[in-house]
């Protein structure tokens, strides 16, 4: 294990170049969006749904992958998600209904998990629990370029091609990890294994309130993300009429708003420590999503108004997932291919739900997006209150 201040190096490189396909496989197509329902003879909602079936595919391939990296090793099970990634991406890319690209969606997203829940496992593994939160805030700063880049690709892509050139980019990118990591990712599985495996080990960590009372809240806040991301297509192109481009530019903008916020904290996390940041964080976060809900009721100053709101909120969320997850993960260094698959399980079960009720909700305006985004941050305050362990009894002094 590295002892010392994580710093950029080959390792966080490979790591974050490897957790940029999750991010792809979301961002990349969201300018496709009206073209694809075009394409298929589908409905917005049909084809809005294939985001959170994705969320649902890719929360069960946390629990699975990262038992399996506990079991065989961190290596073997990411090799095996790369390559179920690559094959379900040429199915999508040959799909001809809204319901195959569904069904081939959840297919994708149940190998691109490895690609999440690993990379964070295998720093678990290198570093200490104090310089965790700032690895992964510099994994982040790497990661973070997906949702600047790939709608930025996606939306070149769309002007010379048609959305399935975008499911073959990413089969080729999963084509070219496979080598990547068979031949320079060295194994990183500790020698000593849990005492538990499978059910009783999820079993454990979910009911232990050390784990739930930074997971529950930092998830629910990183899942407002994906209600963004859910709703961002159809509010700044349906609504505020923005191009395909204009809109990879808007989305581009806000992923630099969560780099920035993951970077802040990197600086800070040393000094000020994880807890003191994540508890601080959370709380603008959610006073944010208050102004963001009031803005888009009210419609104050436009676009305008409401792409600065958002661009503050989203550079918030930079404070809290490094956070959150190195301090749920700080007892459970034995177990941190388990634990963080719970982690990632809830955080993309959240967006599933917090992806279909932005659908659900969707009425021609901003106001379900914003509604749902605040209700998140909201909620993740008050459970963080509510896990909050009791203070310690102290026995009256005998006369």
């Amino acid at each position: 294990m590295n002892t010392h201040p994580p710093r950029m190096s080959g390792l966080l490189l490979l790591l974050g170049a490897i957790s940029l396909l999750g991010p792809c496989s979301v961002d990349m197509y969201l300018p496709a969006l009206p073209s694809i329902a075009a394409d298929l003879h589908a409905s917005a909602a049909a084809v809005q749904l294939t985001l959170p079936a994705f969320f649902v595919g890719i929360a069960l391939s946390q629990i699975a992958f990262g038992t399996l990296a506990d079991h065989a090793g961190r290596r073997p099970a990411l090799l095996l998600g790369l390559s179920l990634f690559g094959l379900a991406s040429v199915a999508c890319a040959l799909a001809q209904s809204a319901a195959a690209l569904t069904f081939w969606r959840v297919v994708q997203a149940l190998g691109v998990g490895s690609t999440t829940v690993i990379p964070r496992t295998v720093v678990r593994d290198r570093f200490p629990v104090e310089h965790t939160a700032r690895a992964l805030s510099m994994l982040s700063l790497i990661s973070g370029l997906g949702p600047i880049l790939a709608p930025q690709a996606g939306g070149v892509l769309l002007m010379f091609a048609t959305w399935r050139l975008l499911f073959w980019v990413l089969a080729g990118a999963a084509l070219l990890f496979v080598p990547l990591v068979a031949f320079t990712l060295d194994e990183s599985m500790p020698a000593e294994r849990p005492h538990a495996l499978g059910p009783r080990l999820w079993i454990s960590l979910l009911t232990d309130r050390r784990y739930l009372r930074f997971a529950l809240p930092a998830n629910l806040i990183q899942s407002s993300v994906f209600a963004y991301i859910a709703g961002a297509p159809f509010v700044f192109i349906k609504i505020y009429e923005l191009s395909p481009q204009q809109f990879a530019v808007s989305f581009g903008a806000n992923a630099v708003a969560l780099m920035a916020g993951s970077r802040v904290n990197a600086h800070l996390v040393t000094r000020l420590g994880s807890e003191y940041i994540f508890r601080r964080a959370m709380v603008g976060t959610a006073a944010l999503g208050m102004l963001l809900i009031a803005v888009a009721s009210t419609g104050f100053v436009g676009l305008m108004g409401f792409a600065v709101c958002l661009f503050l909120y989203v550079f918030s969320i930079g404070f809290n997932f490094a956070n959150g997850f190195a301090l749920a993960l700080a007892p459970f260094g034995r177990s941190a291919g388990t634990a963080s698959a719970l982690y990632g399980m809830m955080q993309f079960l959240f967006a599933a739900l917090a992806g279909a009720a932005v659908s659900e909700f969707y009425d021609g305006t901003p106001r379900p997006m914003a509604g749902v985004m605040g209700a998140l941050a909201l909620s993740a305050v008050a459970l963080y209150r509510y896990l909050e362990p009791p203070a310690p009894q102290t026995l009256p002094v005998p006369p």
